[in-house]
């Protein structure tokens, strides 16, 4: 089972939910980029910040759905052209998972599919730090699938040499913040097997690299924990029609 497969699946599933609640799928929708600038974010070490990342944002009658993604597109078009996009191609990754954020945020399936802003971010890693401590205790070793500055500076500060960061970009990776080395996520296998929590970033669905941490880490037995708005729609589809148990901690989105 891989990325494409799972992407299909939840394509068939979205369309049987078009049929059992008569949504026409040559209907018109919109979506758009926004820029990091507009959440107020409280520093320039966030992605939507330092760029090239931006939140693709769709809306689906009055309910918004994003997607995390370096490669954006806009899209006024028809349902059904959007979901028959090329699913290998990341541009379309981002639309297809934007877009179905929002139409499962509309029939009341999810929630949590809109991107905090302001000083939240901080206050989420605050609130991730004590979420770690007090679900798992002390003593756990935790990786951080993804550079998010207040995650990582707070789990840092509380978990000491018990965290392990990855990330996929060039300005982060082999570097120090927050006193933790950050190292290549292209190599994420071996930093599972020595941890004991895997948090992983949402953003991950639209690179494609998600499937083989969590197929990963599920296999070995870690704690699983999906962070960001990227994914609501796939944790909710993982956790209804497959044994992966995905934990979500995104306190601060709408």
């Amino acid at each position: 089972m891989g990325n494409l497969y799972i992407d299909y699946a939840i394509r068939n599933h979205a369309l049987s939910l078009m049929r059992e609640y008569g949504v026409d799928p040559h209907e018109v929708i919109y979506c758009y980029s926004r820029a990091g600038q507009d959440l107020k974010l409280p520093s320039n070490d966030y992605a939507l910040i330092r760029g090239p990342e931006v939140l693709l944002t769709c809306v689906y009658r009055g309910s918004i759905g994003q997607a995390f993604t370096v490669s954006p597109r806009e899209y006024r078009g028809r349902i059904v052209d959007l979901l028959n996009l090329d699913l290998g191609v990341i541009n379309n990754r981002a639309l297809f998972y934007a877009f179905l954020n929002a139409f499962y945020r509309s029939l009341g399936l999810i929630k949590n599919t809109i991107h905090c802003g302001s000083h939240k971010p901080v206050k989420c890693g605050v609130e991730l730090a004590r979420y770690i401590l007090s679900s798992y205790g002390v003593g756990k070793r935790v990786l951080h699938v993804g550079y998010q500055p207040a995650h990582i500076e707070y789990l840092a500060y509380y978990l000491r040499d018990n965290l392990l960061v990855t990330d996929l970009r060039s300005d982060t990776v082999w570097k120090y913040r927050y006193g933790r080395l950050v190292y290549d996520g292209l190599f994420d296998d071996p930093y599972i097997g020595t941890s004991d929590i895997i948090l992983v970033t949402a953003s991950s669905v639209i690179n494609k690299s998600f499937w083989g941490i969590i197929s990963k880490a599920h296999t070995l037995g870690k704690e699983i924990i999906l962070y960001g708005i990227s994914a609501p729609v796939l944790a909710y589809f993982i956790s209804k029609f497959t044994p992966i148990k995905i934990n979500i901690f995104c306190p601060y989105s709408k």
